[in-house]
């Protein structure tokens, strides 16, 4: 167990856990938790993103899963925030016509639950159309703490009088993924963020996060017109502080009309301390998301999320997630 020191040396507060209060003055607040994992050898994995926007009223909801075969998709976008129980143990909680979603506080910060229920449809595999009963349920525990550079002063991302924030976690995990009643047992790795405040998503950015036995790092870059590139992340080394990165850099290619593999490149990431960590990142699995509803008017943008191997310079292997937007791709 992590000591609350440790977990909110950042300057998150263990009731950050928890919804926070929003601005009417904000269409575009979005409150969001997210997840992802994966397996060893890559086998399985998936994400899955549960937010809301209060002042429109409205749920986003998306699963992604992969069991080696087949990806499959549950996208709800327009659910009804009336329908959404938040507090308590159960952060947050929905349950209607036939979907099921919550997740289950066990300790701040610390532990909790994810439970998924419903009917995804398969965007690529054997199966591809067919739409199947899924399930998940995922013991979560923290490894690490919850990593924040503050509410920042970004234009867009904050809001006089209110709590805006974002945190990132590294995280295990075990658990169950039933597709049509096949159970697999999952012991995974990965990642959350929960964040709050106004998100604007018409922006160019790159994600990538590795976790495993070794370590985990989370970088990010941002482009936001007339506003300096944004670089940011950790590193954290079992057995060693966290250390924030200085630099962040992506050389890669993207293939647009190839959403399942969609990706390739580099890396090399600086940090503050001045270690240095490169390597290059292959596709192994992946689907475009839809955000074309953050938009007035929808539009579409080239928005995904790509599970990947990463070979590091430094000769190791681990499995990952690289996520982009790109308003504007230039197809290929």
């Amino acid at each position: 167990m992590l000591s609350e020191q440790e977990l909110t040396q950042f300057g998150v507060e263990l009731k950050d856990e928890f919804s926070h209060p929003f601005s009417q003055s904000h269409d575009d607040w979005n409150e969001s938790y997210f997840f992802d994992w994966y397996t060893e050898d890559g086998s399985a994995a998936g994400h899955c993103r549960v937010g809301w926007h209060p002042v429109q009223q409205r749920i986003l909801f998306w699963l992604h899963i992969w069991n080696g075969e087949d990806w499959l998709i549950v996208e709800e976008n327009r659910l009804p925030f009336s329908a959404l129980t938040l507090g308590g143990q159960s952060v947050f909680c929905y349950e209607q016509w036939g979907l099921h979603f919550s997740y289950d506080c066990l300790s701040p910060l610390q532990a909790g639950r994810l439970k998924v229920e419903g009917f995804a449809r398969v965007a690529y595999g054997p199966r591809q159309g067919m739409m199947l009963p899924v399930s998940l349920v995922l013991e979560i525990t923290a490894l690490g703490s919850a990593y924040s550079r503050g509410g920042g002063s970004v234009e867009g991302h904050s809001a006089q009088g209110f709590n805006t924030n974002r945190y990132e976690q590294p995280i295990q995990a075990v658990g169950t993924m039933a597709i049509e009643g096949n159970l697999t047992d999952l012991i995974v790795r990965g990642e959350r963020d929960h964040s709050w405040g106004p998100r604007p998503w018409d922006m160019n950015w790159q994600f990538f996060v590795v976790n495993n036995e070794k370590f985990s790092l989370q970088a990010t870059q941002v482009e936001i017109p007339e506003w300096p590139l944004i670089q940011m992340g950790y590193f954290h080394e079992l057995g060693n502080d966290m250390e924030n990165l200085s630099k962040t850099n992506f050389e890669l290619e993207f293939i647009s009309n190839q959403p399942f593999a969609a990706v390739r490149g580099s890396f090399s990431l600086l940090c503050e301390g001045g270690r240095l960590i490169a390597g290059r990142i292959e596709s192994i699995a992946g689907s475009e998301i839809d955000i074309t509803h953050a938009f007035t008017p929808p539009k579409r943008t080239e928005y995904r999320r790509t599970l990947i191997r990463c070979y590091f310079d430094s000769g190791e292997e681990s499995i990952g997630w690289l996520e982009y937007n790109r308003p504007n791709p230039v197809n290929q």
